[in-house]
Order: C-alpha cells, then sequence, then structure tokens
C-alpha cells in the first residue's frame, strides 16, 4: 500500500502550476473554472435524486438515478485538475484515465445495443396517426349506418362499435402516455454526453464517476427498454385486433339482410374472454367488478361475430342497470357451463336496479325500453341473432332492485339450414 501511494504521488514529477508558470491569473482562471464546472457536476445528480424521491411513478427511475452517478464521477476528474496544481498525482489521474477507458469500450458496445431497441417504440405521432385513423373509421361506420336504411341495424351498429370504441380510445391513450412517460429519449441523452468528449471519450469514462457508471447503466436499460418494448407491441397488437373487430361487427351487421348463419369451429371459452377484454376498460372506469366463472367447453362450430355482439350487449345493459345502484357493491357475474352434451349456457348475471313482472315479458320486443335515452333495439337484435345460431335468449328476475339474469343457450352441433365455413389456415 505504502510502495503504491508513493507511485501515485511521485515527488519526481513537478505540480501543474509549473506549467501555468505560477501565474496567479492563469492558476487562479483555472482552479475557479474547475471549481463551477464542479460544483455544478454535484448539483445536478442531487437534483435528479430529489425528483426520483418526489415522483414515485417514474419509469425507469433508475436511468436517472445512473445519469445522477455519472455526471458525479465527471465532477470527479475536474476535482482532480485542481488537485494537480500544487500536488503531482498524475499517476492516479492516469489510473484514472485507464478505468474510464475501459468503461467507454464497454459503454459504446452497449449503446450500439440499446439504440435500436428505443428506435422501435412508437412515437407520439405515430399514436397520433392511429387516433386520426380510429376518427375516420367512426365517420365511415356513422356513414355506413345511414346508407342501411334500417333503423335497427344502424343503431345497433353504432351500440357496438361504440363499445369497442371505447376500449380502442382508452388503449390508444395509455400508449401515448406510456411514450411520454418513456425513458428511451435519455439514450439521445447519453450519446450527446459522448460526443462532447471525442478527444477524450476513453479518459472521460475510465477516470470519470459518471463515465464509470456508464456501463452498468446502459446494460440495464438496454433490458428495460427491451421489455417496454414488448409491452408497447402487444398493446397495438391488441389495438389493431379491436381495430378489426369494428370491421368484423360492420360486415356481420350489413349480412344480417340474410337469414343464415355463417359458422366455424372455434372455442367459446376465448371468444368470451375477448368479450372481457372488450369490456373491462368500461367496468373499471364505472368500477363494476367482473367475476368470471368459465368452465371448458368442447369445440363447437360459431358465428363468432353475432356471440361477440350478443355478449357485448348483454355485458353493456348489466352495467347500465348498475349505474343507479348506491346501496350495495355492483358486480357483474359472467359464467359459461356445458348444459348437457347438445348445448352450451352463457349467463350475465347482476346485481343491479332488475326488472318488474310487467317488463319481463316485453323485454325484447323491438322498440322496447326503459330508458330515456335508450333506442329498444340491442336486446331484440340479440334474441334475433340468437335464433339465427340455433340458440335462444331468456331472461329472469326476482323484481324491481333484485338484479337480473340473462342466459344464452347455443347448440354444441349446428342446427339443420344454418351454413358452415370451414377456416382456412
Amino acid at each position: 500500500m505504502d510502495d503504491l501511494l508513493a507511485l501515485l504521488t511521485d515527488k519526481r514529477f513537478m505540480p501543474h502550476g509549473h506549467c501555468y508558470m505560477w501565474r496567479p491569473d492563469l492558476l487562479w482562471t483555472n482552479v475557479i473554472a474547475d471549481g463551477l464546472i464542479t460544483l455544478s457536476y454535484v448539483t445536478i445528480p442531487f437534483t435528479l435524486l430529489y425528483f426520483i424521491h418526489k415522483r414515485k411513478d417514474v419509469p425507469f427511475d433508475w436511468m436517472l438515478a445512473a445519469f445522477g452517478v455519472f455526471i458525479l464521477a465527471c465532477g470527479t476528474s475536474h476535482v482532480m485538475e485542481i488537485l494537480t496544481i500544487w500536488q503531482p498525482y498524475y499517476w492516479l489521474s492516469a489510473l484514472v484515465k485507464v478505468i474510464t477507458a475501459i468503461a467507454s469500450v464497454i459503454t459504446a458496445i452497449l449503446l450500439v445495443r440499446l439504440v435500436p431497441a428505443a428506435l422501435k417504440i412508437p412515437s407520439p405521432q405515430q399514436l397520433a396517426r392511429v387516433n386520426d385513423e380510429l376518427r375516420e373509421a367512426q365517420a365511415e361506420l356513422v356513414t355506413t349506418a345511414r346508407r342501411a336504411g334500417m333503423a335497427e341495424i344502424a343503431t345497433n351498429v353504432l351500440h357496438n362499435v361504440g363499445n369497442v370504441l371505447n376500449s380502442v380510445n382508452v388503449s390508444a391513450q395509455v400508449l401515448y402516455e406510456k411514450v411520454h412517460t418513456s425513458k428511451g429519449p435519455s439514450v439521445a441523452k447519453v450519446v450527446q454526453l459522448m460526443k462532447e468528449h471525442p478527444d477524450d471519450l476513453g479518459d472521460f469514462i475510465s477516470s470519470d464517476p459518471k463515465g464509470r457508471a456508464l456501463p452498468d447503466y446502459l446494460d440495464k436499460l438496454a433490458d428495460a427498454l427491451a421489455i417496454e418494448q414488448q409491452g408497447m407491441i402487444a398493446e397495438l397488437a391488441q389495438l389493431t385486433r379491436r381495430i378489426d373487430h369494428i370491421k368484423e361487427i360492420v360486415a356481420t351487421q350489413q349480412s344480417y339482410a340474410g337469414n343464415s348463419s355463417v359458422l366455424e369451429p372455434g372455442m367459446l371459452r376465448e371468444l368470451v374472454e375477448d368479450v372481457v377484454r372488450i369490456s373491462g376498460v368500461s367496468l373499471v372506469r364505472h368500477k363494476v367488478t367482473l367475476v368470471q366463472e368459465l368452465d371448458d367447453v368442447p369445440m363447437m362450430p360459431l358465428d363468432k361475430h353475432k356471440v361477440l355482439q350478443i355478449l357485448v350487449n348483454l355485458i353493456n345493459n348489466a352495467k347500465q342497470a348498475l349505474v343507479p345502484v348506491t346501496d350495495r357493491s355492483p358486480h357483474i357475474t359472467l359464467r359459461l357451463k356445458a348444459v348437457d352434451d347438445a348445448r352450451v349456457r352463457i349467463e350475465v348475471e347482476d346485481n343491479g336496479e332488475g326488472i318488474t313482472e310487467d317488463n319481463l315479458a316485453r323485454v325484447f320486443e323491438h322498440g322496447f325500453t326503459t330508458r330515456a335515452d335508450g333506442h329498444g333495439f340491442g336486446l331484440h337484435s340479440c334474441i334475433l341473432a340468437a335464433h339465427e345460431m340455433g340458440g335462444d335468449l331468456t331472461v329472469r328476475s326476482a323484481g324491481e332492485g333484485q338484479g337480473a339474469l340473462f342466459i344464452l343457450e347455443l347448440p354444441i352441433t349446428p342446427a339443420p339450414g344454418q351454413s358452415r365455413k370451414v377456416a382456412q389456415g
């Protein structure tokens, strides 16, 4: 240890002040400049730490902490510049530069890995374009509904698409906020920081505390951005899926003029889970708890769009029935089970305002509604769709304030006369 200390403070070297010829003006100009730089480099990391402490919701807060360590390390190099004016700590300075050089090479490698992942994160402009496309799709739906010429179909299209659009718009907003709070742009700051040291990059990373912190920081940043990218890609895929579902609803409604259903093999449980994803955001927004009791049922011929349409309508109606309820926790129970070898049953039960005995016999009538803003077409179109699939839709309620239970039964084998479409791989 003594030998190492002696080497680092070798008195055979002259202090750096001799290079300045000990001129006070030149010497103190350098000391003051390095001192102010050091003071700034010390202030910045503590400011970042204070920000992280106050904003617990900031993602990748460790990234800001790493930048703080990085900047603090830079300040240390300027301290060394001041010390070597009076003491010949050149070996110590060289050792710091070697460490910086090693760290700079590692940082450059990690930065090359990090930039492609950061560039794949959707930009706010891309998400804005998605919102514009959604608005265009909604406008096209209105035009399509007007041209349909049938009030029932037009209203039903808008009703079903509106349910999906609510989830789509929320998903788009979530993505937009994630991009704005992403730490991806911090990569550019690292690049800029490295560009500020084109001639002494090795020394900067090996001797500067900020430089020494870069490799570990960028390694963690690369992993975090990869996870962030995967999450956003998955969210965008879900967004695309919902937009496709809007198109499917329109196409299905346009085919209602015919009398036949189009069937293809499918898993009913997966279809029910899709309904949960479509309706989930709206239920959460209205603080409605959704309880799922889903059994596995055999693969069966399904008109997927009609089943989705019916279930989305039923869940939306159940949600609306829960809005006036204030004396109990609102919840909806969604059940899927096989009745026997020939039929399966889907139940949507709520603990909402219930249905009076007089209205029970009329809920599926065309134009019947108990709401001031209702049109009376939703449940009527649902029971028609159920019958077209060879199934049935019924309702039960113990009376006003006792909630309601809607039951959709579907055949496991197609009814005679129904067409079947074999899914193409």
